[in-house]
């Protein structure tokens, strides 16, 4: 048996609920947390290797106390638009899920993680490091300096743009591009994509410029 733990929370208002999916074309892309080279027990091993090893990455509770107070924070002075934590997959994952959770209005982004260009690629964009979430925002400088006022680490890594742009990745000098169509079919479409043995993985895999630093 898999333990499961239900919680329910209280919204004082109306206007603090807040989405996961980006809201809105030229909106800035604040990462809270930082990006660690771990891998361990991660879906990228899983998926990618077929391997359940190593030993998940640490968790802080007091930081992450401390990162739901930023975040319940600058929702409520009114400067997040969108916020989704990094779980499953990783960072790469939680980006491509802000941008085509709503599959009738999707979004494409621009990230630049070259701050943690030290990392390896496969760390940096699928590690599950605890402690991150993703906010887009149209008062960025709000959100920093209320993260600044919990001790959380935050920066500006992109910004958000139409769908037909699709999604970039940018670490140093390599580039990954995939389309938001291609990402919300297999999202969306996920078990009948299986069941009928199809997938458009490949296609998003191939349209990305092989990584030097995996």
């Amino acid at each position: 048996p898999t333990p499961t733990i239900g919680m329910v929370g209280l919204v004082e208002s109306m206007a603090h609920v807040t989405p996961s999916a980006f809201q809105r074309d030229g909106d800035e892309i604040v990462l809270l947390g930082e990006c660690t080279d771990e891998l361990g027990a991660s879906e990228y091993l899983l998926a990618i290797h077929g391997l359940t090893v190593g030993e998940p990455p640490v968790c802080d509770p007091a930081r992450e106390r401390a990162l739901i107070d930023t975040v319940l924070d600058a929702i409520k002075a009114g400067a997040v638009r969108s916020a989704h934590d990094c779980s499953d997959g990783g960072l790469a994952v939680a980006l491509a899920e802000c941008a085509m959770m709503d599959r009738n209005r999707p979004f494409g982004f621009r990230v630049d993680l070259s701050a943690w260009a030290m990392l390896p690629h496969r760390a940096l964009l699928f590690g599950e490091a605890h402690g991150r979430v993703v906010l887009s925002t149209p008062d960025s400088t709000a959100v920093l300096q209320i993260a600044q006022r919990h001790g959380i680490p935050a920066r500006i890594i992109g910004r958000v743009v139409n769908a037909e742009s699709g999604t970039s990745f940018t670490i140093s000098d390599d580039t990954f591009t995939a389309p938001v169509a291609w990402l919300a079919k297999a999202f969306h479409e996920a078990i009948p994509l299986a069941m009928d043995g199809d997938t458009p993985a490949e296609q998003v895999v191939s349209s990305s410029h092989a990584p030097t630093n995996d």
